[in-house]
């Protein structure tokens, strides 16, 4: 399980504080976060190269191993959980890919910025595969995982969407039957 956040060194935006050289040395380049069990599993070594791969495509890293990324155990299996930031994008004092092309696009409705922050990954060993290697490999995770048109995400736009109203304008008198108005 994949999940993101800021860090602190670029507490905004990437874009704006990959520009600031004092802030840019103090994290030069992105990284995932891997517990050593999953290190041992996956054939990761801590500061080597990896690629975090997700049914979207794959970006490549730097292995951090540590012990803050302990795996979970929910009913009975073993989760393991891995961390990456943000941050990182094709320009600035420091460069690297760019996570959130792991992630659909989904955008906060009260501020539109993206909030989809978690998703199933893997982690591998090596440079991330480009070009036609890192199509099929796209393609063949999506196989294995059974993604197809008709099981992929439906996509759902502002207009034709089944939006429900809101309450003020739908019913004064605050109560939500789901209908729209």
């Amino acid at each position: 399980m994949l999940t993101t956040a800021r860090l602190t060194e670029h507490h905004t935006a990437g874009g704006m504080s990959r520009q600031l050289p004092y802030l840019s040395e103090l994290q030069p380049e992105l990284f995932v976060e891997v517990s050593p069990e999953l290190a041992r599993m996956r054939g990761l070594t801590h500061l080597g190269e990896c690629h975090v791969v997700t049914s979207r495509t794959a970006v490549q890293a730097r292995v951090m191993v540590t012990d803050r990324m302990a795996p979970l155990r929910i009913d009975g299996n073993v989760v393991h959980q891995v961390w990456m930031p943000y941050h990182w994008g094709g320009n600035g004092v420091v460069t690297g890919d760019v996570v959130n092309d792991l992630f659909g696009v989904v955008a906060d409705p009260n501020v539109f910025i993206q909030e989809s922050k978690v998703a199933t990954c893997d982690v591998r060993p090596g440079p991330r595969p480009r070009g036609p290697q890192l199509t099929a490999m796209i393609s063949e995770l999506r196989t294995r995982a059974g993604i197809t048109i008709e099981t992929g995400t439906v996509l759902s736009t502002a207009e034709g969407s089944p939006h429900p109203a809101h309450l003020e304008e739908s019913n004064p008198k605050g109560s939500y039957s789901g209908e729209q108005s």
